[in-house]
């Protein structure tokens, strides 16, 4: 186990968040070379790495350990990191591991970890084994969906991109990320008092599996201020930003705007809306800060967001967000939708929604009312991203042995459930049609967040489930 840990920590010193994932890859080819295992490295940079039968378990169906090598790398506003260029500071307390001001990215690198830690270990029992590791997954799987399967055998797939520990899932969500733009023009000239509103606190998380707890959106909440200003008087946008991925939910919101409000009715509009939403998320959320300053227009641009404004803002307001349906009989969230990136720029209010749903008929319907909303007001739309989800398998034997080995170490029957959350197991499954999936993992807290902690013991425990499911593997 602690061999697990040290390599989870190399993988921590490389920078390995979307889209910047070839030094990673690199270092798995490397990890091959050194331990002389064969490997496949495809250009969009996946790698399959594969290791021999232990003696005794050659005749057994062949095992594929999976897991994808890309972070959602997030940082604190004080961090000074670079996460391009930059391996996280990882630090150990109370038996978590946490990073300090970043995310950790123990979604996935810990499936990374543990597999590399068995193809090095000569003494664990298993059939033949072939770990997959993908890029680019958290941005819409991007890596299992181009990746080449034509040359696997295994027919049991060891999925380890769940969170929680003494929970097997077996089906998961299907996805697609919508974006949208809306032209704007700076058109009017400053006026009044230019403010900047920044929102912080909030504690955001994944869009998938923390979307049913009720959590503030960032951006929504700043849509929802603006429009009180609005109501009271004059308002014009000269920027705003919120959320860095389409499938965190946004922890920050950040706005600069010109309005004709006297300063008395201004902070009380602001005083009246901080007791509002902080009660309003009042245990469901942290305390929400909102920060005000006014700016001098000397040091900003000169011209405003004109009548767009009012469609910025109403757009904020007018798209759904979170929870849109429940599974029937089971207690887990059948459709969702999260606005995870707002900004402005020089092309102008770009917006990226992840849209989630184990129906592909309300994902089609979903998809199809926020275009709907947003082409009425205006917006270019693009899509992205979009795959399968899972079904449940009745008969997976793979499920079945999973139960026994975890019973075998704990004496206690796991939860087997499903997931609303994209994992690559749909797609991979869409071209092997054969395999017999679930996913696993260890206790992880907060993933996708500055606040992300892995829990050692449960990292430890893990470990031995997924050993004890290779010597059980029938």
């Amino acid at each position: 186990m602690s061999r697990t840990l040290e390599l989870f920590k190399e993988i921590c010193a490389i920078p390995h968040g979307s889209y910047n994932v070839d030094a990673i890859s690199d270092y798995l080819v490397d990890f091959a070379k050194k331990n002389n295992l064969i490997y496949r490295q495809d250009e969009e940079k996946n790698v399959i790495i594969r290791k021999k039968a232990y003696p005794g378990y050659e005749n057994l169906p062949g095992v594929i350990i999976q897991g994808h090598m890309d972070m959602v790398a997030v940082k604190t506003e004080e961090c000074t990191l670079d996460l391009e260029k930059d391996g996280l500071i990882v630090k150990e307390e109370d038996g978590y591991l946490f990073a300090e001001g970043t995310s950790l990215g123990g979604d996935d690198g810990i499936a990374v970890a543990y597999a590399l830690a068995i193809l090095e270990d000569e003494n664990i029992k298993h059939p033949e084994l072939e770990c997959i590791f993908t890029v680019n997954e958290e941005v819409g799987l991007l890596g299992a969906q181009v990746i080449d399967l034509s040359d696997i055998k295994g027919k049991y797939l060891i999925n380890i991109d769940s969170e929680e520990e003494g929970v097997i899932t077996t089906s998961c969500a299907g996805g697609v990320v919508l974006s949208s733009l809306l032209r704007l023009d700076r058109d009017l000239d400053m006026y009044g008092t230019l403010y900047s509103v920044n929102m912080k606190g909030f504690k955001g998380g994944h869009s998938g599996t923390a979307i049913h707890e009720g959590r503030a959106n960032a951006s929504h909440v700043m849509g929802r201020f603006l429009k009180e200003i609005e109501k009271k008087g004059k308002i014009n946008i000269l920027d705003l930003q919120s959320g860095e991925k389409d499938n965190a939910i946004p922890n920050f919101a950040k706005a600069i705007f010109a309005t004709d409000l006297d300063e008395e009715s201004f902070k009380k509009t602001v005083l009246d809306f901080d007791s509002l939403i902080n009660e309003e998320y009042k245990g469901r959320d942290n305390e929400i800060e909102i920060v005000v300053t006014p700016l001098d227009y000397s040091n900003e641009d000169k011209k405003l967001i004109g009548d767009k404004s009012l469609v910025i803002i109403d757009i904020l307001n007018s798209v759904p967000d979170g929870v849109v349906s429940m599974c029937d009989g089971i207690d887990m969230v059948k459709t969702s939708l999260n606005l995870g990136i707002t900004k402005i720029d020089q092309d102008g209010l770009k917006l990226e929604f992840c849209l989630r749903s184990s129906s592909k008929e309300e994902k089609e319907a979903l998809k199809e009312k926020l275009g709907t909303i947003l082409i009425k007001k205006g917006c270019e739309l693009a899509l992205s991203g979009d795959y399968p989800g899972w079904d449940y398998n009745s008969d997976s034997m793979l499920q079945k042995i999973t139960v026994e080995s975890y019973k075998e170490l704990y004496k206690e029957e796991p939860l087997v459930t499903g997931v609303h959350a994209g994992l690559e197991c749909g797609i991979l499954l869409d071209k092997k049609s054969d395999l017999d999936c679930i996913s696993i993992g260890p206790n992880i807290l907060n993933i996708h967040t500055t606040d992300e902690k892995l829990d050692l013991a449960s990292t430890e425990r893990t470990w031995n489930l997924i050993v004890k499911i290779l010597e059980n593997i029938k």
